[in-house]
């Protein structure tokens, strides 16, 4: 999972630098899969495989009827020694040419589906961040395709899942490809992404910055006593108070 966007992204690598194939953000060499190198190995395998393939059939065959040829020469034309010699080779040359190329087919049509699946996955995760809205130049740059082959590949996408992928033209005919389920997904993935919309504020009032309080009981506050406001015209009293005067003295 790429740390900047938080989308499943395969990465893709330009020179000998990955980036994430959804945001762009530099990743770490062999942190997730690659679009350059997923299903190369299988399709290459599979390549060499039938190649070999061929090659056995070829000189299989040739082998055959080169030994059917010599023995019959030797031995004669209506003799049994050719037949028994040329044709258990020409069926085993032919048997394992055959297994060789279909052991290769199924081999690049694995490395075929596996390229698929992370072009497909690197779609989806760049359609979440660009809010379910791709276009073949973005795909083509976000995976290193050109914009003709990305192009295929969204078409592709959009026949085969025509009810998640449509296709939209807007007024200066630019192609877009829309992804509903993405668009939803990337609200729910990464909401840094989305902002809601806000209500319209008047054009006097001021932004306000409370929150409201949860609800609950009433919280009753101890009340303060009240200040006692000191006229300075009045006499300061020390420690102990002041003096009684000679009324005071005698009534005690």
């Amino acid at each position: 999972m790429c740390p900047r966007c938080r989308q499943n992204a395969p990465i893709v690598y330009r020179g000998v630098n990955a980036f994430c194939t959804a945001c762009g953000a530099p990743r770490s060499v062999l942190a997730s899969t690659s679009v350059n190198l997923s299903g190369q190995p299988s399709k290459v395998g599979g390549q060499v495989t039938r190649v070999f393939g061929w090659i056995t059939l070829i000189f299989g065959t040739l082998l055959a009827a080169g030994t059917f040829a010599a023995c019959s020469a030797i031995v004669g034309a209506g003799a049994a020694a050719p037949f028994v010699i040329a044709v258990p080779l020409a069926l085993i040359s032919w048997a394992l040419s055959y297994f060789l190329l279909k052991g290769g087919k199924s081999l690049e049509k694995s490395g075929e589906d596996r390229q698929k699946a992370t072009r497909t996955q690197a779609v989806f995760a760049l359609a979440n961040t660009r809010g379910g809205m791709v276009t073949p130049a973005d795909l083509g740059m976000a995976i290193g395709i050109s914009a003709s082959e990305a192009d295929d590949v969204l078409t592709v996408m959009a026949k085969e899942s025509p009810d998640h992928v449509s296709i939209e033209v807007d007024d200066n005919g630019t192609i877009y490809y829309r992804f509903a389920a993405a668009h939803w997904g990337a609200i729910a993935s990464n909401p840094a992404n989305w902002e809601r919309p806000r209500a319209p504020m008047a054009p006097n009032a001021a932004p306000s910055r409370a929150r409201s309080a949860p609800a609950g009981p009433p919280v009753r506050v101890a009340e303060q006593p009240a200040a006692v406001r000191v006229d300075p015209r009045d006499p300061i009293d020390d420690e102990y108070g002041p003096e009684p005067d000679a009324a005071q003295r005698q009534a005690r």
